[in-house]
């Protein structure tokens, strides 16, 4: 009976050595980084602390995702500037032609920088953000426009025909969360924002160049007959002065409410981005009161567990150089 109370005791002594030596580790830890609660397990409160830094997590996640949509709005907003003065310039030339003092051979020269125009404006509608088409909505990985021809001429910058791609997901707008709260439209499909403007630019181009083109309006189909001079002359004229409504129209219904929508949109993140950032200052002074450490505490708690241990250390020591000959 004896014995096994001796060797119960050195167990508990050496238990207890072993729990002042975690006390030591665990206060000079607090000390060191000014953390008392590292681990959700270090205190009583740690399931708030798992939420609170699940909450942090996800406040991070959403600034990054509002960051990256900040980049693509302001590349959508510098895309539409350029859609905005390539419009200005085809109205220019459009006045400039539809003067009859110009006869069918300079209108073919002013055709050929309005072909320009009408490519870069595809170009636009097809532009490419981090590997993905910008406005090719949720169908992001194939141009909204492709190359498509009339049927007259058989060459040259009036044959060329731009038509949006109608596969499933191209018409449908890209939307993103970008808080637990808020949910933004990030792209417009292309043609809502550069269908009239492409339109528009064709009919110019063809008048100009001159070649009909059917239907007499909205969007071509393809078709249209060359002009036969001097006995249409009028008519290439009323077509060239028809384009100057259609290019204000994509003008001011599409491509300036577009840029203004984007606007907003921007202001939206950003306003998203300040509610973010005050949710997780909060989050974090919550935390600190909860995980961080009082200095003057964790120094004297340190000084007692550490005397604490010394104690243990000595006493263990003397009960374990006893042998059975201390109690003959």
């Amino acid at each position: 009976m004896t014995r096994t109370s001796e060797i119960q005791s050195q167990r508990q002594l050496v238990s207890q050595t072993l729990e002042n030596r975690k006390r030591v580790v665990k206060f000079a830890n607090q000390v060191a980084s000014g953390v008392k609660a590292a681990l959700p397990s270090d205190t009583v409160d740690g399931g708030t602390i798992a939420r609170y830094k699940q909450t942090l997590e996800r406040i991070d996640s959403y600034t990054t995702t509002i960051q990256r949509t900040k980049s693509l709005m302001t590349f959508q907003d510098d895309v539409l500037s350029q859609a905005n003065d390539l419009l200005i310039r085809a109205k220019e030339i459009a006045q400039q032609g539809a003067n009859e003092s110009v006869n069918s051979v300079a209108r073919q020269h002013l055709a050929e920088e309005v072909y320009q125009i009408r490519d870069h404006m595809a170009s636009l509608a097809n532009s490419t953000y981090q590997g993905r088409f910008v406005y090719g909505g949720v169908d992001d990985d194939d141009p909204p426009y492709d190359v498509s021809s009339y049927a007259e001429p058989a060459s040259g910058g009036a044959s060329k025909r731009y038509v949006f791609d109608a596969e499933l997901g191209t018409g449908t707008a890209r939307t993103l969360a970008v808080t637990d709260d808020l949910s933004i439209s990030i792209t417009t499909p292309a043609d809502q924002v550069f269908g009239t403007a492409i339109e528009s630019l064709e009919r110019l181009g063809r008048a100009l160049g001159g070649y009909k083109t059917t239907p007499a309006s909205g969007a071509p189909d393809g078709g249209g007959a060359a002009y036969t001079f001097p006995s249409e002359y009028d008519q290439q004229t009323a077509d060239i002065l028809s384009t100057i409504n259609q290019l204000n129209d994509a003008r001011d219904n599409d491509i300036l409410p577009e840029r203004v929508s984007v606007g907003g949109r921007l202001r939206r993140l950003e306003t998203g981005e300040s509610l973010l950032a005050l949710t997780k200052n909060s989050a974090l002074e919550v935390l600190s009161r909860i995980q961080d450490a009082d200095e003057t505490e964790s120094a004297a708690n340190l000084a007692q567990a550490q005397t604490a241990l010394q104690a243990s250390y000595s006493v263990t020591a003397k009960v374990l150089r006893m042998t059975i000959l201390d109690y003959i």
